[in-house]
């Protein structure tokens, strides 16, 4: 898995690396993250609606990963009854509930106004699982 540092977020797409030069990981078409670089051949990751990501393509039939509320993302369906896995504060990334005593996992480059659920989404697929 490619690590945060080498990931740069332009035009709508993840790429690991330069992107005239480097691999497409995803990319982002209306509320779905793909995987690959053409919507119509490529495998949904997941569905985001509401600051709430679902593993799959239609939201009412669809598993709830996790969501996003305040700056942090939380594993689960229920905001008081989940475990918060990230944090987020000034385009940096922090593993945990406390930005001040959690693990910086550091940015992506170009993604610094990118929905935080999208963002937690492109993690949990291509950094490191978080909403396991």
């Amino acid at each position: 898995m490619p690590q945060m540092r080498s990931l740069v977020f332009k035009n709508g797409a993840l790429y690991d690396g330069m992107v005239s030069s480097s691999r497409m990981l995803c990319h982002i078409d209306g509320d779905k993250l793909y995987e690959g670089t053409i919507t119509s051949s490529s495998k949904a990751l997941c569905t985001i609606k509401n600051g709430k990501i679902y593993q799959g393509t239609i939201v009412s039939s669809s598993r709830q990963l996790g969501l996003i509320d305040d700056g942090k993302a939380y594993k689960g369906t229920i905001k008081s009854s989940s475990r918060v896995v990230l944090s987020f504060k000034n385009g940096t990334v922090y593993r945990g509930g406390i930005v001040s005593s959690s693990k910086a996992m550091g940015s992506i480059k170009g993604a610094e106004y990118l929905d935080e659920a999208y963002l937690a989404a492109m993690i949990h697929f291509f950094v490191e699982p978080i909403f396991m």
